[in-house]
């Protein structure tokens, strides 16, 4: 092992990077001590044991064991590849990437480098080419500046068949990377490619962290008999459940504001950005999912609906809402002038949108309202319509609290005792519940929870956190502790280097360590920041203490798994009548069982 000094574009963003920054963008954090706290995003918990090391640059969730530095943490809250993540915070950090590694050049970074040309390709149609001016003109008459098409990098496809393919051929993407990214569609009869995209204005969907994922289209020929707008189909690098259209501009704004405003439409966030309304987005004309809510959760779990007040846009707020009640959200409704949109409405009276956005109300009173307004309950027919439409939306609420603040509104309304209408959510539950049991198993995408950690483990992590922070007690492990003695791969990894540099040093000084090895430079400052957690606040005394313990701890699993070895071994030297084995294995047996006596 030696002391390593790294030059590389990692190390380059590490050092530019600040891991609180990063994460803090997830996780809403507290400075505790030294560390900074909150809620794992990684699985669910009440009490925050999610920690960031601000001065190891490192993270480690005392909940679901999963750690690491700002890679790791984007690897996984993102679901995403190294490459990706490299991408992205290189990004971030303004380092030039030069892909000469092949893991910073995989099939998904060859998508994103097509779909991001395409972006280009329909952003200088727009703006130069001559059949652009139809596109140029509607802009135009909406009233959309110039420093808002460069800011969405709107763009337009020209109506030709294969402009778009063409270009990506010559600048070296593949035909399976064209169509894989649905920038193009094959022909049955002939196998040809043709370009997916004609004649339309262009509205680049991005993730998160601004990378070009797929495309929107608008038609401008009111007489095509085509859908109004085509959005690229699913892909290795774009999910529509799970993508919100101006997030990535508008994510800071979010967490600003604590708050996100939710649209139908493209037009509707390009237009709410340049009135200055930036924490608004799109969920691109379907009703919002799960994944959308968890995405926006990170940011702020307050959500204002703003769709359409027709029919349509009634029915896919509804929807939204009951996403976002299971989610846990707090959801409110801007409710918009009969027969606009937000478009039309920032567009004629920006200041109307602001104050209407500002008005907006809790979902349930907007639905108390809505649903009521037009019945006479004094009739007991529209008593027990205003009941059927408005207990399934109060069943929603998880809280018990806001559950029963709606339950006593109703009850009052309809002028009926309150447990009657409990028992009627209670049988609703227990209704939804029995559709969901005997509804066929959908294949979903869930987060792996980290596999658990032997008693072993636990004992061994423990303890090499412990001497990271009593380094001058690392004589002691190194003379109690024997090989064999802790579990999981990369810790004995990690403690084979202490232990090779402690011989060769004479002394243990963590300050100094860095190792060529990533996992076990990786599993030391995690150990660090799981030692400064559990330890800091004991006394030097009681660590020596507790060293010991562990080290015995250690020595106990040690032996016990050597003897079930050794007791294996006999049954087998038995069998076959070995009995030079059966002496030296009996011997070795009685040695370990009494070393376990002593141990207690």
């Amino acid at each position: 092992m030696s002391i390593v000094h790294m030059s590389s574009p990692v190390e380059e963003i590490k050092e530019r990077l600040n891991i609180v920054d990063i994460v803090g963008e997830y996780v809403q954090l507290k400075k505790t001590g030294a560390n900074h706290k909150g809620r794992c995003p990684f699985h669910n918990e009440k009490t925050p044991s999610f920690t960031v090391s601000e001065s190891k640059q490192f993270f480690h969730c005392f909940g679901c064991s999963k750690g690491g530095d700002v890679f790791t943490f984007l690897q996984e809250v993102e679901s995403m590849e190294f490459a990706e993540a490299l991408r992205v915070l290189a990004k971030r950090a303004h380092v030039e990437l030069k892909p000469t590694n092949p893991r910073e050049h995989n099939e998904r970074t060859k998508l994103l480098d097509a779909l991001s040309l395409a972006s280009e390709f329909f952003h200088v149609a727009l703006k130069e080419s001559k059949e652009g001016e139809i596109a140029r003109t509607y802009l135009t008459e909406r009233k959309v500046e110039a420093e808002t098409i460069e800011q969405f990098n709107i763009g337009y496809s020209g109506d030709s068949w294969d402009a778009l393919f063409n270009f990506l051929r010559k600048r070296g993407c593949t035909e399976k990377e064209i169509a894989s990214a649905g920038l193009v569609v094959k022909s049955e009869k002939n196998n040809k490619y043709y370009d997916r995209f004609r004649g339309r204005l262009m509205f680049p969907i991005h993730n998160s962290h601004g990378n070009v994922i797929g495309f929107g289209g608008r038609t401008l020929d009111p007489e095509q008999k085509e859908a109004k707008y085509i959005n690229s189909p699913q892909s290795p690098v774009y999910d529509k459940s799970a993508t919100l259209y101006g997030l990535a501009a508008a994510k800071k704004y979010i967490q600003k504001v604590d708050a996100t405003v939710i649209v139908e439409g493209y037009m509707d966030v390009v237009s709410a950005h340049q009135a200055k309304f930036r924490n608004v987005v799109a969920a691109s004309g379907t009703a919002l999912t799960h994944d959308q809510i968890r995405l926006l959760k990170r940011y702020s779990p307050n959500v204002i609906l703003a769709f359409d007040s027709d029919a349509a846009g009634l029915s896919a707020a509804w929807k939204g809402m009951q996403v976002a009640v299971e989610e846990g959200m707090n959801i409110k409704v801007l409710v918009l002038p009969t027969g606009q949109d937000p478009d039309d409405l920032i567009r004629a009276n920006p200041t109307e949108f602001r104050e209407r956005a500002m008005k907006a109300k809790p979902f349930m009173e907007h639905a108390f309202d809505t649903i009521t307004q037009p019945l006479d309950l004094t009739k007991v027919h529209d008593k027990k319509k205003a009941a059927a439409e408005l207990l399934p939306m109060i069943a929603l609420f998880p809280d018990k609290i806001e559950q029963t603040h709606y339950i006593k509104k109703l009850a009052e309304l309809v002028e009926v005792e309150q447990s009657i209408l409990e028992e009627k959510i209670h049988l609703h539950t227990k209704k939804e519940d029995k559709l969901k049991k005997e509804e066929p198993q959908q294949k979903k995408q869930i987060q792996m929870s980290p596999e658990e950690k032997t008693h072993g483990e636990q004992v061994s992590e423990r303890l090499l956190a412990l001497a990271s922070m009593e380094p001058q007690d690392f004589s002691i492990v190194v003379e109690k502790l024997h090989d064999g003695a802790l579990t999981g791969d990369r810790l004995v990894l990690l403690y084979n280097e202490l232990k090779t540099y402690y011989n060769q040093s004479g002394h243990l000084d963590p300050e100094q360590l860095k190792f060529e090895n990533t996992v076990v430079d990786a599993t030391w400052k995690e150990l660090q920041l799981i030692g400064e957690e559990l330890f800091s606040e004991v006394s030097q005394q009681e660590r020596q203490q507790e060293l010991l313990s562990l080290i015995e701890s250690a020595e106990r699993f040690r032996i016990k798994h050597r003897l079930d070895e050794v007791q294996h071994l006999l049954s087998t030297a038995e069998r076959s009548n070995d009995s030079e084995a059966i002496a030296r294995l009996s011997d070795e047996f009685r040695d370990l069982a009494e070393s376990l006596r002593q141990l207690g």
